[in-house]
């Protein structure tokens, strides 16, 4: 049997989280975004599978050659994970390795299941450089502006889409607020794309950015990943960035700011 730990308790997992690998593992387990862990041992956990809070997939984490947890984990899916995830409308277990190791084990682990894979690339900005993209102004009729109580506000004509899409990765908009950051552009009223913080911990933040379907190919996505990337040079952050290696366009933007390939992992998964 597998045990899920409260959220106070995800500390416990620091040991076993790959600290050079996905932000989205450290910003959960550090306390900063939701999500749900998963392990075997709730004093002492040795392996574990941490559930994304914007249901965005799971990570295997910790001793990838922990015999007892890869027998059980397999079964754990199908009576535990499978009905709660069908429940949230999710058709697919999506799942990652926390380092290398665990990619050759996930396959072992679900060997009898039809399974898919692709390999996914993060970029970030080399350290040790200066960076500043520069500013970069929308079309005429349009404005960029950066996300805060004072103008993310129900003034907004789509506001509770986009609350939404924020909620989504940080439960409540006072810890987006709080922890993260972000830039808009809009029309009158109305918000037509927006670039945020997804994950958080530390001094990396994780890019998310989504433009409306009837504005794309005007190049919102650059000019706010441009005044994103920007701040965190002022800040001295550093922006990760997270795109499927056949995403050209994700990858063509994240390189016009500066970004580079800081590793590149695998992603598995097989119908729920």
């Amino acid at each position: 049997m597998l045990f899920e730990l409260k959220p106070s308790h995800f500390s416990r997992c620091e040991n076993i989280t790959n600290p050079h690998g996905h932000l989205e593992v450290r910003a959960i387990i550090g306390g900063n975004n939701p999500g749900r862990v998963f392990v075997d041992d709730e004093e002492n956990p040795a392996s574990g599978l941490v559930w994304l809070g914007n249901h965005d997939g799971f990570f295997f984490i910790g001793d990838e050659e922990n015999y007892e947890f890869n027998r059980k984990v397999s079964g754990f899916i199908d009576r535990v994970i499978a009905p709660q995830a069908q429940e949230l409308g999710l058709e697919w277990f999506e799942c990652f390795g926390n380092h290398h190791g665990w990619e050759d084990q996930i396959e072992k682990i679900f060997s009898g299941r039809e399974m898919q894979t692709w390999n996914q690339k993060v970029l970030t900005f080399p350290k040790g450089n200066s960076f500043s993209p520069g500013p970069a102004a929308p079309a005429e009729g349009f404005s960029i502006i950066r996300l805060g109580p004072e103008n993310f506000t129900p003034e907004i004509s789509n506001y509770p889409f986009w609350l939404k899409r924020i909620c989504e990765f940080w439960g409540e908009l006072d810890r987006f607020f709080a922890l993260g950051f972000g830039y808009g552009i809009l029309r009158n009223k109305e918000m037509v794309g927006i670039c945020f913080s997804g994950f958080a911990r530390g001094d990396m933040h994780g890019i998310d950015i989504e433009t409306l379907p009837s504005f794309q190919g005007r190049k919102f996505a650059q000019i706010m990943a441009r005044s994103f990337v920007g701040e965190c040079g002022e800040r001295g952050l550093m922006p990760y960035w997270d795109c499927m290696e056949g995403n050209k366009a994700s990858e063509v933007i994240a390189r016009k700011i500066g970004l580079v390939e800081s590793f590149s992992y695998r992603g598995f998964e097989f119908a729920l």
